[in-house]
């Protein structure tokens, strides 16, 4: 879910001591758009794909909010991985 808005990260700017707790900070704000969109998504599919209001929504709904959550995980993490990397040079 990346957007045009976003801009790249560049570790050098913040002190070497502050690097994971800024990609954690921005892994955090990330996140919680992320598990929103996702969120809104799943909503949006269930009320096309299920029928009725059981459990099957919901389920749905949660799978795009979880879908959310995992995409700002990965990207956190593929951040931190990058930033020590640059780092330890």
């Amino acid at each position: 879910m990346s957007t045009s808005s976003e801009q790249k990260w560049d570790p050098s700017s913040v002190p070497s001591d502050e690097v994971v707790s800024a990609a954690i900070r921005r892994g955090a704000e990330r996140a919680a758009s992320y598990v929103g969109a996702g969120l809104v998504v799943g909503g949006l599919a269930s009320l096309v794909l299920a029928r009725g209001g059981g459990g099957s929504r919901k389920a749905i709904a949660a799978f795009g909010g979880g879908t959310g959550l995992g995409a700002a995980w990965t990207r956190c993490s593929m951040e931190i991985e990058e930033a020590l990397g640059e780092v330890a040079k």
